[in-house]
């Protein structure tokens, strides 16, 4: 029996966390990538999102139900919809949902109302993205490296309050070691399977 690896994680590679979508480790940024779907169709359906993501589409209408997620409008997801999507799928494997909504509010607040946000969501995303991409787990991970790789790839950022770059920092370091304990978790599942 086969492991699928889940969204973000493949058997043959990595992708984009979160997503099926293979991670081409180029130059562009992981939201960049999949801004053309957006912009070509004007959002995404929910069959799309769950296309593009690996989740089940009654998972994601859940996520909605809760208000984890905004509502999409006229049955499309927008950018701070999808990167929002992403970002609770990238870290599911490793922390509970309500930690995870908790910590997205600690950054951007309520989830209805973006005035509140320190951060646009796609650019949340693609931050975590990098840092990830960067960790190796064949050089060590340590929290002073993860805290290292967070504050190097938010340098441009200035946020809207005095606080902003501190919460931003926290979370991130947060999500990015999430990221990689799922990372590990998925890959002992898959040895596992092989085991067996």
């Amino acid at each position: 029996m086969q492991p699928t690896g889940g969204p973000g994680k493949s058997i043959a590679g990595v992708n984009i966390p979160g997503t099926n979508l293979p991670d081409t480790k180029g130059n562009r940024t992981a939201f960049s990538m999949i801004e053309p779907l957006l912009a070509a169709a004007g959002g995404l359906s929910l069959s799309q999102v769950a296309a593009v993501t690996g989740l089940e589409g009654s998972t994601i209408q859940n996520w909605v139900k809760r208000g984890w997620v905004s509502k999409p409008i006229q049955k499309k997801y927008d950018e701070t919809q999808l990167a929002r999507i992403l970002i609770i799928s990238s870290l599911r494997d490793c922390m509970q949902i309500e930690q995870i909504v908790q910590l997205m509010a600690y950054v951007n607040g309520l989830v209805e109302d973006r005035s509140d946000d320190i951060i646009k969501e796609s650019q949340l995303y693609n931050y975590l993205c990098e840092v990830v991409r960067r960790l190796t787990p064949e050089e060590g991970i340590s929290l002073d490296g993860v805290r290292r790789l967070v504050r190097e790839q938010t340098e441009d950022y200035s946020g809207p309050a005095p606080d902003s770059r501190t919460r931003l920092e926290r979370a991130l370091t947060v999500m990015a070691l999430a990221c990689e304990a799922g990372r590990i978790k998925n890959l002992a599942d898959q040895l596992f399977h092989e085991l067996m």
